[in-house]
């Protein structure tokens, strides 16, 4: 039980870490809804699922191990980051309509994003490697190992959605609304340097 309080704990600092998940929840709640945000949250978990799957069939270490592989899926993350992150900063909206963002990347499909976002994350690769992977070599039972395999995704669409609750309070969403356009700037930008960071390495 031990262990499984310190995977817990590991799993929820690294879910309260600010990062490209945190941005692509918040962007996806303030510009389009709480039910986006809280699909975007689950598009996160659902990538997290299958890293545990990755882990178990031992596809994670498989795919360190090959340079190649682990290179095609950081460049993948990347660009995919760049993306989405250039596409925030000069998408302008309507004149006609400024709450329309159904052309920007995350608004018409929060689910596939936060699923790519989260799957093509090398250093969520490499966490389940070092970290997760040992934890169920240590499992002495499959109860065990399904709740250790079950934890990471629950943590991470437990703290995601209370994010989206917290940004859905109306004294909150009228006032972030008034700076939306600035602050989804300010998610494109860290979505750049994200993605440029990925890509270095």
């Amino acid at each position: 039980m031990l262990e499984w309080l310190i995977l817990a704990g590991v799993m929820l600092m690294g879910a309260m870490i600010p990062g490209a998940n945190t941005a692509l929840v918040l962007r996806n709640t303030l510009s389009g809804s709480s039910r986006q945000g809280l699909i975007t949250a689950l598009g996160l978990a659902t990538a997290l699922a299958i890293h545990v799957l990755l882990t178990i069939a031992g596809l994670a270490t498989l795919i360190n191990e090959t340079p190649a592989l682990y290179d095609a899926i950081r460049w993948l993350g990347s660009a995919y980051l760049l993306y989405i992150g250039v596409t925030y900063l000069f998408t302008k909206p309507k004149k006609n309509d400024p709450d329309d963002t159904a052309a920007l990347p995350g608004s018409s499909h929060p689910f596939l994003s936060g699923l790519m976002v989260s799957l093509l994350n090398p250093k969520i690769l490499m966490m389940f490697i070092a970290l997760f992977s040992q934890v169920l070599e240590n499992a002495e039972s499959w109860q065990m190992k399904l709740l250790f395999g079950i934890t990471p995704v629950i943590t991470e669409l437990l703290w995601f959605s209370l994010i989206v609750y917290a940004l859905s309070h109306p004294a909150i969403q009228y006032r972030l609304v008034q700076v939306r356009t600035k602050l989804e700037r300010v998610i494109g930008g860290a979505l750049v340097l994200l993605g440029i960071k990925v890509a270095v390495g």
